[in-house]
């Protein structure tokens, strides 16, 4: 398996070496695959002695051939490596910066980690650290360090990262001089014993009461990290996960190493000014220049620029857990509680509280909804709340980083219905954490460089997704703008930012909690008093007047009018030959169970026959699926998505051929292989929450959303019970097969790339989708001198009842008639030519009637209405009325 490669590194290069790849392969196999070199973790949920016996009998003829690996020739990074900064260009609207750092190989420090107490420091972001001074100066954005794996033989390497500002990008000698008088700063203070033993309490509950990320990863896991020869087999569950002893010397033996003679220097921009970036990667294409480090950025006086700077150690964090009591036990998984209790409901918020019954961690989770009032809902008042969210983040990132790196994580993000937070990790200090921020939020100052610094960071990610995958973009940005109300496209969103201001910014924060509701749901390891606290808290910070219902923003979804329609964009990025398309199909209604249940069966019958289909026989592209989905409790949408150097418009006439042609799939499933199928469903409905949050994020969805509809699983696997093939193929014909559903309802989105042609306006609404896309497939192979008008003639005049060979020379007799290229004219009828068969759907589309054309998504929106808002599965009676 390779994650990169071409026919000039998979064949070519070797031909000219005289190689035989295939045979190279087996040779590199016959030599190097040794079980001496291989660690095999097996997880299931069977005896130990079961799982034994089977590793034995599949295992057991790898073959011993000792230490095989090829020898490490040194260390990558040499003399004449270090010392250099390397310029290259981005396509995304990025200013990164790499140091990288020679080290030694690590392998046997796997219980001490020197790099990962560097690390520590490097990343924090509290007061007097390495980023609060960059973030403060306006220079960064960001900053990560990180060791390249452990396992390496005989090196490694550490890096320290940093996203910069323009004005750091600008100024990056200086950003480089504060990293070194950083590091001065750890060098002189020295290894310290009370921070490792703070990282040691956290990491320690970490692994105590470590939340299962699923058998897959932790299996993966726990293969990679014992590939470390030097890990005793006591350690092999636990290594990986922690520094568990303190070793002063191997600290600074580690820091010795990040010295200016030893390291050299990446930066990544789309421009790099007047710099002219000479030489081209030879796979990627990449342009790049290296050059020698300036003389005053590799010398050891570097390191004394330390003291203007103002940097030093952290404080001792005051999130570190202290008490992990767990105040509940766990209970048979038929006793388990299945909805949170609503403790308290009033004008002005609703409480609703779950302590955990299942998990026995002491984890908590406290999610709120402020919702308040606006006077109104533009893109431009969407564009002010994502700027206030970066101010917010940018604030509290400073202020509550700490809690990061205490077991605990939060989140804020102003929507256009309010303010949404999220506080989970462990429970002991959460409720402190929720009231600092809080407290915070209600007393926001927005100053002059944070408000720019969020700016700029807004306008790179509007800009970035430009150049997102453009399957990415369907989805992410094309799909909920054209369902969602309050949803704009990233190009409109950005060009309100001219009209954004740091008044308009300082307004929303000022006047967002004057009225409010608060949803507020408490889960985890508290106890009902607890919750009735914390609410109490927040209510007493806030000091909010109660918002009215009629002065409530709600989240609302489109409904579009039954019909088939088509959507088409072209992306920004001029250098990809990939293109996308999505194709929706709206089926029935989120509130129904039944409707839920039968978009999920279809998605999961259909899915591996479309990969198959489309990905394996076709070769149309990695990057194929279907999936069901909804947006909030609108309608259920099945999603057909492909990514492929296609025509776009042959990729959604392929879709469409499936979509026509796969009820017989589905109407050919035995009795006894339909009933697996529902039983499979019904176990993947019914899989145990792994999770403290887990649960509680199911629980929010219904309160968030307003369903309260807390049984919506049990609901599912009820109709999954009861669930026929004739339910399957009724619910197909009634939504999905565009010949029999009677309000069928589907809209394709089309991203087209700049290096294949794009159809005129005129051809686009003149003549059918279907002949467009053979007219793409035609162009493609190099045939041209036939017009659109001439080719939508020939498919009128022909009939697939003559054949598709005769139809396919009658075409080629067309081309030779306009000189075509003799070549190109042979591909016509090939048996794998994407001709035959964009000829043979537009043959069977003649007739058909013309999608209706999506011209501009906002005004289209503004002709649908809007799907009415959730109504409550439950009556809200409050436990307390007071």
């Amino acid at each position: 398996m390779f994650s990169t490669g071409n026919l000039e590194t998979l064949r070519d290069g070797s031909q000219r070496l005289g190689l035989d790849i295939r045979q190279e392969m087996i040779r590199f196999y016959q030599k190097h695959y040794s079980a001496d070199i291989m660690r095999l973790v097996v997880a299931g949920n069977y005896s130990v002695d079961q799982l034994i016996e089977w590793s034995a009998a599949k295992f057991s003829a790898i073959a011993s051939k000792g230490d095989s690996r090829p020898a490490s020739p040194g260390h990558p990074l040499t003399p004449g490596v270090l010392g250099k900064i390397v310029r290259y260009q981005t396509l995304r609207n990025v200013h990164r910066m790499r140091l990288q750092f020679a080290v030694p190989e690590l392998k046997a420090q796997y219980r001490t980690r020197p790099d990962k107490y560097v690390i520590h420091l490097v990343e924090l972001q509290s007061p007097g650290s390495l980023f609060d001074y960059l973030k403060a100066q306006g220079l960064a954005t960001e900053i990560y360090a990180y060791i390249s794996t452990i396992n390496m033989d005989g090196f490694n390497i550490f890096d320290i990262v940093i996203d910069l500002t323009p004005k750091g990008f600008e100024h990056y000698e200086g950003v480089v001089r504060a990293v070194f008088a950083y590091l001065r700063v750890l060098a002189d203070s020295g290894p310290q014993r009370w921070l490792h033993d703070e990282r040691r309490v956290i990491n320690d509950l970490e692994y105590r009461f470590y939340e299962n990320p699923g058998v897959v990863k932790w299996t993966l896991t726990r293969a990679r990290v014992n590939l470390n020869s030097h890990v005793a087999p006591k350690h092999y569950l636990s290594a990986g996960n922690s520094a568990i002893d303190y070793d002063a010397d191997a600290i600074a033996g580690f820091m010795a190493h990040l010295r200016p003679h030893n390291y050299r220097l990446f930066l990544g921009a789309q421009s790099h000014g007047n710099i002219q970036l000479a030489a081209t990667e030879k796979y990627y294409g990449t342009p790049y220049l290296v050059d020698d480090l300036s003389a005053n950025l590799v010398g050891e006086a570097v390191m004394e620029w330390h003291k203007p700077y103002r940097l030093h150690l952290p404080d001792p964090n005051p999130f570190v857990p202290e008490s992990t009591k767990v105040v509940s036990k766990s209970v048979p998984d038929a006793n388990v509680a299945t909805a949170p209790t609503l403790l308290q409901s009033t004008d002005g918020y609703e409480l609703w509280f779950k302590q955990d019954d299942q998990f026995a961690q002491p984890r908590g989770y406290i999610r709120l909804h402020l919702a308040y009032e606006r006077s109104s809902a533009s893109s431009l008042d969407r564009v002010i709340a994502r700027i206030l969210d970066e101010c917010v983040n940018h604030i509290l990132d400073k202020e509550l980083s700490n809690a990061k790196i205490s077991g605990m994580d939060y989140k804020v993000i102003f929507r256009m219905t309010g303010v949404d937070v999220k506080v989970t990790g462990f429970s002991d200090k959460l409720p402190h954490l929720l009231e600092a921020f809080i407290k915070r939020l209600k007393a926001l100052d927005i100053e002059e460089h944070v408000y720019h610094d969020s700016l700029t960071l807004l306008q790179q990610d509007y800009q970035n997704r430009r150049n997102m995958q453009p399957f990415r973009q369907l989805h992410h940005d094309v799909m909920p703008h054209l369902n969602q109300l309050y949803a704009w496209a990233p190009s409109t969103l950005e060009q309100q930012l001219q009209h954004a201001s740091i008044g308009k910014v300082r307004k929303l924060a000022a006047s967002a909690f004057d009225s409010t509701r608060v949803k507020l749901l408490v889960s985890g390891n508290f106890r009902e008093a607890d919750a009735m606290d914390i609410a109490r808290n927040v209510q007493q910070i806030l000091n909010s007047k109660p918002l009215p219902a009629t002065k409530h923003t709600r989240n609302r979804v489109v409904d579009i009018a039954p019909g088939h329609y088509i959507y088409r964009s072209l992306m920004a990025d001029n250098s990809s030959l990939n293109g996308a398309v999505l194709t929706t199909v709206y089926c029935g209604a989120r509130a129904s169970p039944r409707d839920r249940v039968l978009a999920l069966a279809l998605k999961h019958i259909i899915d591996n026959p479309l990969f198959n289909q489309l990905r394996t026989k076709e070769q149309l592209g990695y990057v194929v699926a279907v999936f069901e989905t909804s947006y909030d409790a609108g309608q259920m949408i099945l999603t057909f998505l492909a990514q492929s150097e296609a025509n776009p418009a042959y990729l959604t006439q392929r879709i469409d051929k499936f979509i026509r042609e796969i009820r017989q799939h589905i109407a050919n499933y035995s009795a006894s292989d339909f009933d697996a199928f529902v039983q499979a469903l019904v176990s993947l409905k019914t899989t145990k929450l792994e999770s403290i949050e887990e649960e509680a994020d199911r629980f929010w969805r219904c309160v968030s959303l307003g369903t309260y509809d807390f049984d919506f699983v049990a609901q599912e696997v009820a109709q999954l019970k009861m669930l026929s093939k004739s339910d399957l193929l009724e619910y197909w014909d009634q939504y999905v097969n565009p010949d029999t559903a009677p309000h069928y309802t589907r809209v394709d989105t089309q991203l087209w790339p700049a290096l294949i042609a794009y159809p005129s306006e005129s051809d686009l609404v003149s003549y059918p989708e279907s002949v467009i896309a053979l007219s793409g497939c035609l162009d493609r192979s190099g045939l041209s001198g036939v017009s659109t008008a001439d080719l939508a003639r020939f498919v009128k005049r022909t009939s697939l009842s003559i054949g598709i060979e005769k139809s396919l020379a009658d075409l080629k007799r067309l081309y030779s008639d306009k000189s075509a290229d003799p070549q190109a004219l042979e591909r016509i009828a090939a048996e794998d030519s994407r001709i035959r068969s964009a000829l043979e759907m537009a043959l069977q589309a003649s007739g058909r009637p013309a999608p209706r054309v999506i011209d501009n998504i906002d005004a289209f929106k503004a002709t649908q209405q809007l799907h009415r808002l959730p109504e409550p599965a439950m009556e809200l009676v409050p436990k307390f009325t007071t």
